[in-house]
């Protein structure tokens, strides 16, 4: 094994990480920068550009400082969809358009029929209003003569890679991302293309995954403080980057991010056809497998809510200590932590959150606990939802904020009946971009390779009273039968 060292970034929708590894995965060194994007009264959601390259170098010097080392390669995790136009000068034309920006869902069903019109059918979720393709439509329809500027549509990391190497390449993975690529296909729809009214030449080359982009220009690696021979690799998305670092790498791991979202992948050499409602997939960047997910938009971001609407002065430890006084079932309060609709099991963009069952006796420990309680009864669902489809799953690990908590963790061990594994590094995002630029860089044969060999678990839950959390399942799944799922109409009255 080298001594070489490699950086991973993990870009996201309020600030970018990156961290420094050696061969083995060992971290040598971090670095984070936050930011903070713009929302307007209509839900546009927006993210200068500059702020997010800024941060992204700030966070790459800080880990590569902290580490002492010179790094050989490095690669990008990053969110899909987000995306900026460039004119022929390379100048911006408008801040970066983050991905749950929604403006686009006129433009999404124009594009849906278009593409139907010349007889080809796509998966609805490469059509959705969050996709690239549909919002490039909105600004040509609201801001003409600015987009008739427009040259290049880059998403994140195919700006960066831009920038550091003069040479625009992105994965297949967030390629798909943009509403413009079948997972099945070499390059982007030639269909979508002629229906978006987009040329080739404007987008990002596609390759895979871990492959090489270039060396990165001396005066960027100058800026960034990388060595003037650093290797930009090819990332991947970060959700799919967590799962490589926490060595995702082969049927029946279930890897679970608890952060904004609850996330969920497990990989399969072959999806369900057709994929059940409420569970997505696609190409992973191991080329042997594919991945299914299923998600909840709202998570973490909940415990995050309660905390400042209900007890500021209060920090999420101590907030944490009083559910543990609280028994399994919360004394008998229910939670819906649905607060921005449903997507998995049950797609239901109606559905809200919800506490049932309160009663004056109750404290904010039990009310904290039910809301870890219904984060574990959705990963139960929808662990449910992937073995019904033909997905085994035998062991769970967690990444994200909530790896953090013991309590969360051992709950989901109870209520799933399967061990849950603390990783040795919980940003898992970053370490699986370092391993992709690893195995990019020649470190090891292959991209499995590398995920396999560098995971380690810190700690294993085991399950210790699953039977204790049935009552309180059933009723969490009462709850969304009666608030989320529809009822028979009520016959009018004679």
């Amino acid at each position: 094994m080298s001594t070489r060292a490699y950086l991973g970034l993990d870009v996201g929708g309020t600030g970018a990480k990156a961290g420094v590894y050696d061969a083995t995965g060992r971290r040598l060194g971090a670095g984070q920068v936050a930011y903070t994007p713009t929302v307007s009264p209509e839900g546009h959601v927006e993210l200068p550009i500059e702020t997010v390259y800024a941060a992204c170098r700030d966070a790459a010097r800080a880990a590569i400082a902290q580490a002492g080392v010179s790094v050989a390669a490095l690669a990008i995790a990053t969110q899909g969809q987000t995306f900026v136009s460039l004119d022929a000068e390379d100048r911006p034309l408008h801040p970066a358009i983050v991905w749950y920006d929604s403006r686009a869902a006129r433009e999404a069903a124009e594009l849906a029929q278009a593409v139907a019109a010349a007889g080809e059918r796509l998966p609805e979720s490469d059509i959705a209003a969050i996709a690239t393709a549909p919002k490039i439509l909105w600004l040509r329809r609201h801001h003409p003569a600015q987009m008739a500027r427009a040259r290049r549509y880059l998403l994140l990391p195919d700006y960066l890679a831009y920038r550091l190497t003069g040479d625009a390449a992105t994965d297949p993975c967030t390629a798909s991302s943009t509403g413009l690529y079948r997972d099945d296909d070499p390059d982007y729809s030639p269909t979508m293309l002629a229906a978006a009214q987009i040329s080739r030449e404007e987008l990002a080359r596609i390759q895979p995954a871990g492959a090489p982009i270039g060396r990165v220009r001396p005066a960027m690696a100058a800026e960034w403080g990388l060595s003037p021979e650093a290797l930009l690799v090819t990332g991947t998305n970060d959700q799919y980057a967590g799962a490589l670092g926490a060595g995702n790498c082969r049927p029946g791991i279930l890897s679970v991010t608890t952060g904004t979202c609850l996330a969920l992948v497990t990989l399969t050499e072959q999806l369900p056809d057709p994929l059940p409602e409420g569970l997505l997939g696609g190409r992973f960047p191991i080329p042997r497998y594919q991945f299914a997910l299923c998600y909840s938009k709202t998570a973490g971001v909940v415990l995050d809510w309660f905390r400042r609407v209900f007890c500021p002065e209060r920090s999420l430890a101590e907030l944490e200590a009083l559910a543990a006084q609280s028994p399994p079932g919360s004394n008998g309060v229910t939670m819906l932590h649905h607060f921005d609709g449903m997507v998995s099991p049950r797609p239901n963009a109606d559905a809200r959150g919800a506490f049932c069952g309160l009663s004056l006796s109750h404290g904010l420990g039990d009310l904290y606990r039910a809301i870890l309680e219904s984060l574990a009864f959705s990963l139960r669902e929808n662990l449910a939802l992937m073995r019904a489809a033909g997905l085994p799953v035998t062991v769970v690990r967690a990444l994200g904020g909530g790896a953090r908590s013991d309590l969360l963790l051992q709950i989901d061990a109870d209520v799933c009946g399967l061990p849950v594994e603390r990783p040795a590094v919980t940003e898992a995002a970053t370490l699986g971009a370092a391993l992709l630029a690893a195995a990019g860089a020649g470190e090891y044969g292959s991209v499995e390779e590398a995920s396999e060999r560098c995971y380690r678990p810190a700690r294993v839950f085991t399950p210790n009273q699953p039977a204790a959390y049935e009552a309180p399942f059933a009723a969490y799944r009462a709850a969304c039968r009666r608030l989320h799922e529809p009822e028979p109409p009520v016959p009018a009255p004679a």
